[in-house]
């Protein structure tokens, strides 16, 4: 595995999410310094365990409850995997010597890389007309993504949103109990009930208001983070399919994407959508993007 300067992406976006904890932990702690080491703890804490075998077993057994390929399944998708794998190891000496192969019981044309050493394929790839070239193809895109270290970032930043949501919603669940109490606290110096009940109103609204800016705010900033992370991984899959090309899956692949664009949309670059949920690049831009990681290896061959 190795780092890949697309990764920038999924480091900021960890940054902002790491800066965004550690304002409202700093609220409840003596000093800044002790807000720093809390934060700290807390993410190496929640995080750090996932690069553990922990981590791959979360991923495999609960989170997605992946299974062994059976029987039928390994005696097809194998020795494909096997060679791809080679091939991966060859072209990336750093890339794990443990990664594991599982099944997910979906119907999707699809795979994914996932943890440190998980790669897994949809049921649907085997049981649909999909050449075994087309599967190696997808495979040596999966593998790249380990080995560029996209997966290992990639838990860095979905785990970081994690903590963040976590934490935004105990410190809106704090504000509103904060509020009851200011609210009969100020109900208190009143001596008639109508003033009691409008001066635990006015002030009940005025933290509710004040929690609503600040949750607000934060929640600018974490779309300002999802969207470089998004950014991230739609580079990430044109760095992997560079790899595939790299691999001599090139062609294969862009095979692939012909047979299926015609499911495919085309996705606006411009929309909130796309900017949010948009994890990968549109069919024609990875076909272009294919075509000139081909060309260029066959440069390299002939200098």
């Amino acid at each position: 595995m190795k780092f890949q300067v697309i990764n920038i992406g999924l480091i900021i976006s960890l940054l902002i999410n790491f800066i965004i904890s550690l304002v409202f932990i700093s609220l409840f702690t003596t000093d800044f310094a002790s807000g720093i080491g809390v934060t700290v703890l807390i993410f190496a804490c929640s995080i750090g365990v996932l690069y553990t075998p922990i981590g791959d077993w979360w991923y495999r057994r609960i989170a997605l409850n992946l299974r062994e390929p059976d029987e039928l399944e390994r005696r097809r998708i194998e020795p494909i995997y096997n060679e791809v794998y080679k091939r991966a190891l060859a072209a990336s000496p750093n890339l794990p010597k443990d990664i594991r192969l599982f099944i997910y019981d979906d119907d999707d044309i699809n795979a994914f890389a996932i943890g440190l050493k998980t790669i897994a394929v949809h049921r649907g790839m085997l049981v649909n007309n999909i050449y075994d070239s087309e599967i190696s193809a997808i495979l040596g895109h999966e593998f790249a993504h380990i080995a560029n270290g996209d997966t290992f970032c990639t838990i860095l930043a979905v785990q970081s949103n994690i903590i963040v949501s976590t934490i935004r919603t105990l410190f809106s669940f704090f504000m509103i109990i904060t509020a009851k109490i200011i609210g009969f606290g100020v109900s208190l110096a009143f001596e008639t009930e109508q003033g009691a009940k409008n001066g635990f109103t006015i002030a009940d609204a005025c933290v509710r208001g004040m929690n609503w800016l600040i949750d607000k705010f934060v929640l600018i900033l974490v779309f300002i983070s999802v969207m470089i992370a998004q950014y991230s991984r739609r580079q990430h899959e044109l760095a992997a399919d560079s790899f595939t090309a790299k691999l001599g899956y090139g062609q294969s692949m862009i095979h692939f994407f012909q047979r299926y664009m015609g499911s495919c949309s085309t996705s606006n670059k411009l929309s909130l959508s796309y900017l949010l949920y948009g994890t990968h690049p549109s069919m024609q831009v990875r076909i272009a993007n294919l075509q000139n990681s081909i060309n260029m290896n066959a440069i390299s061959m002939k200098s």
